[in-house]
């Protein structure tokens, strides 16, 4: 069974949010007419984002769930019956982004070629993808007795493990790009100033969610902890003097903000304490019986990693 490398698991940032001046609306009509470059690079660039922000296409899973669930079937090792495929909706929709992007100026080398490969593994896997997912839905796989199935399945498998690989290489691209652009920003920005706060929460986001990497790798927090409980608390006061901030001209502040911040904060911390008391460490040694729920440790993971993305969402949107 072909085993894809895992892909990206979390949101980009927008660029917008990393150079606001090249993303304010009152920009002239001249220079809407001519973006100057650094408007260009962001505009570019935030196309490369909107492809790589469509969570639903998470195209290892889908390869995966066929291969457990589906597969066997036109292998003739299990019942053909009540079969599943994934309508590739967002095929089409993720190649639009690629190829706008790829198209623009200028040249990004971490990113254009990553993007022209995905895009060409898309343009391969659709159409297969689509005749499976209307031969299953129509169930025309009992009245031919899998046939077409069979036929097309070869094709199907090859397609999406090229795409796979390919989707996973311009995540990696995306992933670079992103952490390069938000420590160039943070760094940039005055100390004391909503911008600097900003990127402060981005860059502490980050960096917290890689020191959780193990947690959620199903492996625990390990030599990490510290490190994790440092980015969380640096995430906090930056995320408290944002929403100060904005409060200097707007008294309601962005409490919308500051709530999926304290989600993510307390499920953070909710993983630091339920680390050091052991919790997880008696999860584990639980009884087979109870190993076929899912740990508590796992409902963490899941939690904090929805909770990232729910704030990186925020964070694009721009909901101040």
């Amino acid at each position: 069974m072909f085993i894809a490398k895992p892909v990206a698991r979390t949101l980009a940032v927008a660029a917008c949010l990393l150079a606001l001046s090249a993303c304010d609306d009152k920009t002239t009509k001249t220079q809407e007419a001519q973006p100057s470059a650094e408007q260009a690079e962001v505009l570019k660039y935030n196309e490369y984002i909107a492809a790589a922000n469509m969570t639903s296409a998470n195209f290892g899973k889908q390869l995966a769930e066929y291969q457990k669930y589906t597969q066997p079937a036109f292998d003739g090792k299990k019942k053909m019956d009540d079969l599943f495929f994934t309508e590739p909706l967002s095929m089409g929709r993720i190649k639009e982004h690629l190829d706008k992007a790829h198209s623009m100026k200028p040249d990004m080398p971490e990113l254009d070629e990553p993007g022209r490969l995905y895009s060409e593994a898309l343009a391969k896997a659709e159409p297969v993808s689509r005749d499976m997912y209307n031969y299953i839905s129509a169930k025309t796989y009992k009245s031919d007795n899998g046939a077409h199935g069979r036929e097309i399945q070869p094709a199907l498998l090859s397609s999406m493990q090229m795409l796979v690989v390919a989707q996973a290489n311009f995540f990696e691209g995306i992933e670079a790009k992103d952490r390069a652009r938000i420590k160039a920003e943070f760094e940039r920005t005055q100390k004391g100033t909503l911008e600097h706060a900003q990127m402060g929460m981005v860059y502490y986001l980050k960096e917290s969610l890689d020191a959780a990497g193990g947690v959620l790798d199903g492996k625990g927090l390990g030599d990490k902890k510290a490190a994790f409980k440092e980015a969380l608390d640096q995430f906090n006061s930056m995320a408290t003097a944002y929403d100060a901030k904005v409060r200097e001209s707007n008294k309601t502040g962005c409490s919308s903000l500051l709530s999926k911040a304290n989600d993510y904060l307390s499920t953070g911390r909710d993983i630091i304490e339920r680390t050091e008391n052991g919790e997880y460490e008696k999860d584990a040694k639980q009884s087979t019986q109870f190993q076929l729920m899912q740990s508590q440790q796992t409902q963490d993971a899941q939690s904090l990693l929805q909770n990232y993305n729910n704030m990186v969402s925020a964070l694009n949107t721009n909901q101040c």
